[in-house]
């Protein structure tokens, strides 16, 4: 990983080194994005971080008013656009604040915002993720991805190791106070799983509904929407345990969520999503995961995360009526967790580390 080179602490002046000082580039920030989304709320949060902790930043963005709103709220001056229109005016308006706003680099956060942006004469970043179209990324001078197995996927289709940088995502780290149970008709004392993500076949939720079924006394809360909510909200009912399942739509804030709630559940049919783990740690939390791991992943089994195989409903039950009734097994858990967490996901770690990617890219292709 790329660190930042060291900084003085403030009111101690400079430090004395003989490595040359380079200045943080300035970062062109472009995204579509919709109102919704699990890409959505990490650029929030990022972009709001890496702006206090004194990145210069121009962010081009579709013109989602909520959003608009959080951003200027948080110093920044986003500029609404429209990337519906024809190419050529889009790439004129975007070629215009790149002569005016001299960015050592550009993240382009989604493949349709990626043609808009290359062979302009700056570097420009993609975001990718599993299922997203390489091809539109393939004049991307580097790509950024959050997971081992999408590096690999890279590898695999011939992208150069040194132009992939596995960087984690910025999870919300906000202490909040749990949500009162009774809000969402759910007894004080029941036992209370917990999983957020967007409702895709690839995160397996429905899995986790059979699973509730055989565990007769739990209650489940679900955050997130997508393709499958309605699928899942179908088989919750044909199971019979809708009474004790919540679908909570996408949520802004989930820290009240993670409070209240007693075991966070972290699927994922083809390798357990990291940022999903991550957040759980952020706020406390011991995590069960169901399905494989992700190569390189910061889960580690039976230490800070209790992993079931996705493919067995028997083993996966006997193993949370066995957690929720050991305090001593989830404390342990929890500690585990924390300590993983403390170990680079905190804001500053991860700060630091896309700091060091940006001044990197903006070095090796010439930009201040």
């Amino acid at each position: 990983m790329l660190n930042a080179p060291p900084r003085s602490p403030p009111g101690t002046g400079p430090a004395v080194s003989r490595e040359p000082f380079f200045m943080d580039p300035r970062v062109l920030q472009v995204i579509t994005g919709d109102a919704l989304g699990g890409t959505e709320r990490f650029f929030e949060r990022l972009v709001t971080a890496l702006h206090r902790d004194g990145i210069q930043q121009l962010v081009l963005l579709r013109d989602i008013a909520d959003r608009l709103t959080l951003l200027r709220e948080a110093g920044l001056h986003p500029v609404p656009m429209k990337y519906e229109g024809l190419s050529l005016f889009v790439r004129r308006r975007i070629k215009g604040y790149i002569r005016s706003f001299q960015p050592g680099l550009v993240v382009a956060w989604t493949p349709e915002t990626v043609h808009h942006v290359t062979g302009m004469g700056v570097p420009v970043l993609g975001r990718w993720g599993a299922g997203r179209p390489l091809e539109e990324y393939r004049h991307c001078q580097h790509l950024l991805v959050h997971r081992g197995a999408e590096r690999e996927t890279l590898l695999s289709r011939g992208w150069p190791r040194e132009r992939i940088h596995l960087l984690p995502p910025l999870v919300d780290q906000t202490p909040a106070d749990p949500m009162a149970r009774k809000t969402l008709f759910t007894p004080a004392h029941a036992p209370l799983l917990f999983a957020a993500g967007q409702m895709t076949d690839r995160r397996d939720f429905a899995t986790l509904l059979q699973v509730v079924q055989r565990l007769p006394d739990v209650y489940l809360w679900l955050a997130g929407d997508g393709p499958e909510r309605e699928r899942l909200e179908t088989i919750a009912y044909e199971l019979g345990i809708k009474p004790r399942v919540r679908f909570l739509g996408w949520r802004d804030n989930l820290g009240p969520l993670y409070a209240a709630s007693d075991l966070v559940v972290c699927t994922g049919r083809d390798g357990v999503p990291d940022h999903a783990a991550v957040e759980a740690w952020a706020h406390g939390k011991p995590i069960v995961a169901i399905g494989p791991l992700d190569p390189g992943s910061a889960i580690r089994e039976n230490e800070n995360a209790l992993l079931l195989p996705s493919d067995d409903i028997v083993t996966i039950v006997q193993g949370l009526k066995w957690l929720l009734t050991e305090s001593d097994a989830l404390s342990i858990l929890v500690n585990s967790g924390r300590e993983t967490f403390a170990k680079g996901y905190m804001t500053a770690q991860v700060l630091a580390q896309y700091r060091g990617l940006f001044e990197h890219i903006a070095q090796e292709h010439g930009h201040p």
